[in-house]
């Protein structure tokens, strides 16, 4: 199960804010969503071992709902977040709540993660394609046309002996 919370942090890690801007001439992400749903894929590497996961991320002002899934669907982890503050779930175990996601992030990693700006990333609010955020390196290989956006289809990041790949197979937005 630490695996995956590793992956989680992964996740939020590589979209926080930070990435530099690119060029006007250059594709970038945007313009923004307010509110989403993304489903895909995510897949770590650390060292010889391997891990896949699925995910389903609901996304609204002021909230969000990301479930983590085994490759077969069995539910491993959901994080919301929203005005009472932000939970992570796991089968099991106890709950592990905070005001903010970088508390969360210390409760449940041990370590301060910049999360807040995961949803920037994932609506297309930060729009550059590569860039180094707080030690990893990230790349966007490929994005999707969504209604007129432009978002990230595949995020990989890369940090020491650990690779980290997210594939959005599905994006959904109300008009």
């Amino acid at each position: 199960m630490r695996v995956w919370l590793v992956c989680l942090a992964v996740l939020l890690i590589a979209a926080c804010a930070g990435l530099p801007q690119q060029s006007s001439d250059t594709l970038v992400l945007g313009p923004p969503l307010q509110r989403f749903t993304a489903a895909g894929r995510i897949s770590l590497r650390q060292g010889d071992r391997r891990d896949h996961l699925r995910f389903s991320w609901e996304h609204a002002p002021g909230s969000d709902v990301v479930l983590l899934m085994s490759p077969l669907g069995q539910g491993l982890a959901e994080m919301t977040r929203d005005a009472a503050g932000v939970r992570l779930v796991q089968p099991n175990q106890a709950v592990i709540s905070a005001d903010t996601l970088p508390q969360l992030a210390q409760r449940a990693f041990g370590t301060p993660v910049p999360l807040d700006a995961v949803a920037e990333w994932m609506r297309g609010a930060q729009p550059a394609l590569r860039g180094d955020v707080d030690g990893w390196r990230v790349v966007i290989s490929d994005t999707s046309a969504f209604r007129q956006r432009r978002l990230p289809r595949v995020m990989e990041a890369s940090r020491d002996d650990v690779e980290f790949k997210l594939i959005v197979d599905d994006w959904d937005a109300p008009e």
